[in-house]
């Protein structure tokens, strides 16, 4: 057998037997049939231990701390972890590192043990040490040695030993603290790895532990942001923060409730609002807006209006009013969407410019363009002024249907000081006249863009070199 599986046979065996000889005495005959190599060999199921209540705080600590405060065993302490992690991350484990006697103490004092952990990037080499020191002292690693110890293996992305560790916490009688469930969790997060951190914390609740409020709350934001349709997974997280008598927020039902509606899983959303009004929390006005938004985008206007309907009691805001007239144009509902301006109007309160801008911009996608111009003039009447967004919506619709004098009339009759053009204000007439042959009237405008201080976009340069190859004019594409 090499040199290495020998070295790995005999810790494991070393800290089996430390392990019988601490607060695991109830778990000797797993231990024997398991035949535990914690570095060579995983796991190949979970037992469950004592709850961390009734076990934590037992384990025997390493070193006395009656010196904790002396400057000059800081300092001593300090070049010590400094010499042993110099020696093992310039050597591969072996007689080299276990007889340097300079580096490797008799019996290491926690402070060392955490400190060189902290440093160590290696999970393997920090494992090895960590079993070495084990075999040295004859006693389990404290909490705050394993915490190190996962620590290492969230810095370095990997997670081979992972399992076989917290498994050994387990049985122990202490979890990883928060901090460092978080930053597992995290790490996942950050190397688009969400299953795997769903995995984690599976693993977590199946050895009985308790899983950090942050890293439940980060995992199901990264899931809904992910795009991926994962809601069951988040319902699944929801549900056992629940189960660990964590205060689900009203924020955390939106998010749920966001996701299921863009998945259209109405029923599934529905269930999760009765559950959460049998959970004595209110629905406020920004999960019913949520609710009409979500719903409205997905086209689901019925829905959509059963909140909206509900809100009566509350009274609707304005911008439920907005988000059900976006939802209804969306339909190409437009005769519903007329009647909540109307209806806005004999309450007394005049619709707002992003209400009408959100039926110019439903009127534009369904190619409505003369009502849409409609619908312009009588924001005029109201006494509403066009602000860019509704410039940008009439330039950009005018443009995509050829008429292209009106779009630059609309451009023309801007009042900087009230409505300044945007970048894509711009783009959209530079785009709209190059493409329909009027290079020349493009370049001028991308020149008085130039000169108002914006910048152009990769849609501006693409234009303008496109329509120039397309006249034949390739030196001024150039």
């Amino acid at each position: 057998m090499p040199n290495e599986y020998a070295t790995a046979s005999w810790l494991g065996c070393a800290h089996m037997t430390i392990l019988l000889k601490c607060q695991v005495l109830n778990y000797r005959y797993v231990l024997r049939c398991r035949q535990f190599d914690p570095l060579f060999k995983r796991f190949s199921s979970s037992t469950n231990g004592p709850s961390s209540d009734e076990l934590m705080g037992r384990v025997v600590p390493l070193v006395d701390g009656s010196n904790q405060n002396s400057s000059r065993n800081l300092i001593n302490v300090r070049q010590t972890v400094d010499d042993v992690c110099r020696v093992l991350e310039n050597n591969p484990w072996g007689p080299v590192i276990e007889n340097a006697p300079s580096v490797f103490v008799e019996k290491p004092q926690l402070e060392i043990v955490v400190g060189v952990l902290r440093r160590l990037k290696d999970v393997k080499k920090a494992l090895q040490y960590f079993r070495w020191v084990e075999g040295k002292t004859e006693q389990a690693h404290c909490p705050e040695a394993y915490n190190s110890l996962l620590m290492v293996m969230a810095r370095s992305r990997n997670f081979d030993y992972l399992e076989q560790i917290l498994e050994e916490m387990s049985i122990a009688g202490f979890g990883p603290s928060n901090n460092t469930c978080i930053e597992l969790v995290a790490t996942c997060i950050k190397s688009q790895k969400l299953r795997e951190a769903y995995g984690l914390i599976e693993t977590m609740r199946k050895l009985k532990f308790r899983p950090a409020f942050s890293a439940y709350t980060t995992l199901i934001g990264a899931l809904s942001a992910s795009h991926s349709r994962e809601s069951d997974l988040m319902l699944s997280l929801f549900h056992q923060m629940q189960e660990l008598g964590y205060e689900v927020t009203i924020h955390l039902f939106i998010t749920l409730v966001r996701e299921f509606a863009k998945e259209g899983r109405v029923d599934a959303a529905l269930s999760l609002l009765d559950e959460m009004k049998s959970n004595s929390v209110s629905a406020d006005l920004v999960l019913y807006n949520v609710c009409i938004d979500c719903f409205g985008k997905v086209g689901n206007v019925d829905m959509a209006w059963k909140f909206f309907h509900e809100m009566k009691a509350q009274g609707p805001c304005v911008y439920a009013y907005n988000t059900m007239i976006m939802g209804y144009g969306l339909a190409g509902k437009f005769d519903e969407a007329y009647s909540l301006l109307e209806r806005q109007k004999r309450k007394g309160c005049i619709p707002s410019i992003i209400a009408y801008n959100c039926i110019l911009t439903c009127l534009g996608k369904k190619g409505k363009l003369e009502a849409a111009l409609g619908v312009q003039d009588t924001m005029k009447e109201v006494g509403l002024f066009p602000n860019i967004m509704t410039v940008n919506i009439m330039i950009d619709r005018l443009c995509k249907a050829q008429r292209l004098d009106e779009a630059c009339s609309i451009f023309l009759e801007l009042d900087h000081k009230v409505c300044t053009p945007d970048a894509a204000t711009f783009c959209s007439l530079i785009d709209g006249l190059g493409r329909y042959g009027r290079v020349d009237d493009a370049y001028m405008l991308y020149e008085q863009m130039l000169d108002s201080g914006q910048v152009p976009n990769v849609v501006v340069y693409t234009s303008l070199i496109r329509n120039f190859f397309k006249c034949g004019r390739k030196e001024d594409a150039h």
